[in-house]
């Protein structure tokens, strides 16, 4: 028995040396690398393209959510508990139910968005610029 671990440590050893050679030989990182998308296989892609298109939504439902806390004035602790009561319903719902998961995703943003419309209306009363610089640049950051 130990004469098999030694073997097998000095496998081991070995192709950890091998692999930091391999490793240490490779080409440097340069910008280029970022813009290789031959790599990432087809499905791979789509899959990060719905992931982004989900997340886009998410935030254009959370402004229609403050919007509608502008409006009607609906925002507050009711729809900061039914927000985490969607996620938590959502943590809850089979992976497989794709359209539910995305509803409940969408709602939450919604009750999140109405509920953060507290803070939107002071900012707007401080400086109306800063919801365009925030929703800019959130919106660039995830889009």
């Amino acid at each position: 028995m130990d004469a098999f671990t030694s073997f097998s440590d000095s496998q081991s050893s070995s192709r950890n040396r091998w692999n930091y050679i391999t490793l240490k030989n490779r080409h440097r990182w340069n910008y280029n690398t970022l813009n290789n998308f031959r790599e990432i296989s087809l499905v791979v892609q789509n899959h990060i393209k719905q992931v982004y298109l989900v997340s886009s939504c998410a935030v254009v439902v959370a402004a229609v959510g403050a919007y509608l806390h502008l409006l009607w004035n609906i925002g507050g602790f009711l729809t900061a508990g039914a927000s985490l009561g969607s996620i938590i319903w959502l943590l809850y719902t089979p992976p497989y139910e794709e359209k539910k998961r995305v509803s409940l995703l969408l709602a939450s943003s919604l009750f999140q968005g109405a509920s953060i419309g507290l803070l939107i209306d002071l900012a707007i009363h401080v400086d109306p610029r800063l919801i365009v610089i925030a929703f800019v640049g959130t919106s660039l950051a995830f889009a």
